[in-house]
């Protein structure tokens, strides 16, 4: 799936998409929903998470928030449960 797409999908999802020329997040309220495209010059989206908005990463324990899941549909699935 392309960036535009996925950005589309969120955002007509009733997620507040922002990013930068990597890395997007779409936030909902309760639900955060982010990818990374795949290579700077690719078009494509890759590694797609959902967590809980007050749930990060931390590096020092090991611990990764979230679920990572195959597909932005699956992701916004997900976050709106």
């Amino acid at each position: 799936m392309t960036v535009a797409n996925a950005v589309k999908k969120l955002t007509k999802s009733g997620f507040e998409v922002t990013g930068s020329e990597m890395r997007f997040s779409g936030r909902n309220g309760l639900r955060v929903v982010e990818f990374s495209r795949v290579g700077r010059d690719s078009d494509s989206i890759g590694c797609i998470k959902v967590r809980s908005v007050n749930d990060n990463d931390d590096a020092q324990s090991d611990y990764s928030a979230g679920v990572w899941c195959d597909n932005i549909s699956q992701a916004i699935r997900l976050a709106l449960q």
